[in-house]
């Protein structure tokens, strides 16, 4: 069990960026992304009753695009109607940018409740202990699952092989810890 069950919120004084997706995005085929939003967390978590943050270690990644995030987009809708979740977020310490695309290109049109958001450094993942050191001091995240409610982290797990588990940070996981 993580020692971030029943504690508050881990993130203070750190923020995340986000590149907003809309139907505008794909009025027109263009090479330039919009800029990033830089989102401070304790906000961000105040503003929302219910957020289920999964991690993963790259965008485009194999295991991330095929098994890990595309469960969240499918169960977008259920999680945010039926479990009543606010915000849905997928973290990497990939660029805004990179993110951005990789939404788009795993069918995401709209990041009303569900935005790709980059923690470029793995200044949080680093402080809640889910990173995934990959040699010459760079760190990627894990692979990992947080549900936060009314402030308080409800459920937070770490794969043991986050290069292809996705048990504890499935989207059945959560569901089942909502």
């Amino acid at each position: 069990m993580s020692a971030l069950i029943n504690q508050p919120f881990p993130a203070k004084d750190m923020s995340f960026q986000y590149i907003s997706i809309g139907p505008e995005d794909f009025a027109e085929k263009h090479g330039a992304c919009k800029m990033p939003q830089t989102v401070a967390w304790d906000k961000f978590i105040k503003e929302n009753k219910t957020v289920v943050i999964t991690g993963a270690p790259a965008a485009f990644s194999p295991t991330c695009s095929i098994s890990h995030v595309p469960g969240y987009i499918a169960y977008a809708d259920e999680l945010v109607q039926d479990k009543e979740v606010d915000q849905i977020l997928v973290l990497t310490v990939d660029s805004p940018f990179a993110l951005q695309a990789w939404a788009k290109d795993l069918g995401v049109k709209d990041t009303t409740h569900l935005k790709f958001v980059s923690d470029a450094g793995a200044q949080f993942v680093k402080s809640i202990g889910f990173e995934l050191p990959v040699g010459n001091g760079v760190n990627w995240s894990g692979r990992w699952a947080i549900v936060v409610k009314d402030g308080i982290v409800t459920y937070a797990a770490k794969e043991e092989n986050p290069a292809t588990d996705v048990t504890v940070s499935s989207v059945e996981s959560v569901l089942a810890h909502l």
